[in-house]
């Protein structure tokens, strides 16, 4: 077994345990657990997915598991089309792939029925990539995937899922900061060209991530890792179907519209997660933080964060605690009814206090002056302490 697959089997497994102990500590009925499993196009997120199908379904856990992409939400050749038209000269919405050619309507009503179906039908939309040489389009409703509920697992992948709009501000900063770095892809385009697909990005934040009760990432070492991953990827599909797809030229250029999204998106996924805080006056959404506000899963570290070489062999992981901004902690707290959020806060702080009580009066004045964040080891996505939220894009060697 791959790691990458030891580990995420682990995490689902975990977490699926506490999850029904929680439903039914709270008098819930049944509900299909939602794992999130995102990673640049060739990182392996699909056949990892197949695989824990596969492993979930079968002998000792005999679960019924249901997966599928958020590919399969892509807007119809037709539609797609229709997009491009409305925004002239906007390359990222030229082709499928950014946030705004997904159809969110559909992708929600998908949802609704996994989770509320006892036995029902439930069919979930296909598409073909390699359709209208390679721009694809979505297949026939004869050809979607059905499935049958009750339904314990909900596998969705996909390459962009976790990232999340900048503030607007944030986004001119940036953008102005790097206007004149030539390895920097995000300023080839205008900067009313990234608002757009930024503005689009909320709606996903909206309606599909509330949907997800815990993540799985897998990370590239390095951001160029993407093009080889991508390139191999459209072989293989090539030489599986005998279409003709693109070519190695248009897979590059095809892979130079989703270098914005990565540049501009990966920091905060890396560095708080799925269900954390943005740093720069984000509100708190209702599923993200230590305690949902939407009534969702609240486990501790529901965010497995995996990092691959360019062999897609895992390097380093590490799961990632919930952050959450001292105000939005202390209200959080304040609305909490259950002791679940006052169990986090003590799991996540008492090692902390104990060491404060060690070190003494200095120690205390130390913490003290980290309660802008909460302890999640996060103090150093503060404003005043970054140079900049681009930095962490270094490390990908862009």
């Amino acid at each position: 077994m791959l790691p990458q697959t030891e580990l995420s089997l682990e995490h689902i497994l975990k977490h699926h345990e506490l999850y029904l102990k929680s439903r039914r500590e709270r008098g819930l009925s049944h509900k299909p657990f939602v794992v999130c499993i995102s990673g640049c196009q060739g990182s392996g997120k699909t056949t990892l997915c197949n695989t824990l199908i596969h492993i979930l379904r079968q002998a000792p856990y005999n679960l019924n598991v249901v997966g599928f992409s958020l590919d399969d939400l892509y807007l119809t050749r037709t539609d797609q089309i229709e997009l491009a038209k409305d925004n002239p000269g906007n390359r990222l919405l030229e082709h499928r792939g950014q946030a705004g050619s997904h159809d969110l309507n559909l992708g929600c009503t998908v949802f609704k029925q996994l989770l509320e179906s006892e036995g029902e039908l439930v069919l979930i939309p296909t598409y073909n990539k390699l359709l209208h040489n390679g721009r694809g389009d979505r297949m026939d409703e004869s050809t979607w995937q059905k499935v049958y509920g009750p339904i314990d697992i909900v596998l969705f992948e996909g390459w962009s899922l976790g990232f999340k709009a900048l503030p607007d501000k944030e986004l001119e900063r940036i953008y102005q900061e790097k206007k004149d770095d030539e390895k920097v892809y995000f300023t080839r385009f205008a900067i009313e060209h990234l608002r757009k697909v930024n503005q689009y990005l909320t709606y996903y934040e909206q309606e599909l991530y509330p949907f997800m009760d815990i993540f799985i990432h897998l990370s590239p070492e390095y951001l160029d890792q993407v093009y080889v991953w991508r390139l191999e990827q459209e072989h293989h599909a090539k030489e599986a179907s005998g279409m003709e797809g693109l070519s190695d030229q248009a897979v590059r250029e095809f892979v130079d519209l989703y270098m914005p999204a990565y540049e501009l998106y990966l920091p905060r996924l890396l560095e708080v997660g799925f269900f954390g805080q943005g740093p720069h006056g984000e509100s708190l959404k209702d599923y993200e933080g230590w305690k949902r506000r939407d009534g969702g899963y609240s486990g501790a570290e529901r965010h497995m964060q995996m990092t691959l070489d360019r062999d897609r062999r895992v390097i380093r992981s590490k799961r990632i605690k919930e952050a959450v901004l001292e105000s939005s902690f202390t209200s959080a707290a304040e609305e909490d009814n259950e002791g679940l959020g006052t169990h986090h806060w003590w799991a996540g702080h008492g090692g902390i206090i104990a060491g404060c009580a060690f070190i003494g009066i200095l120690g205390w004045m130390m913490f003290n002056r980290r309660q802008y964040w909460t302890q999640w080891n996060l103090t150093s996505l503060t404003t005043d302490k970054m140079t900049s939220y681009y930095k962490y894009i270094r490390r990908f060697n862009v």
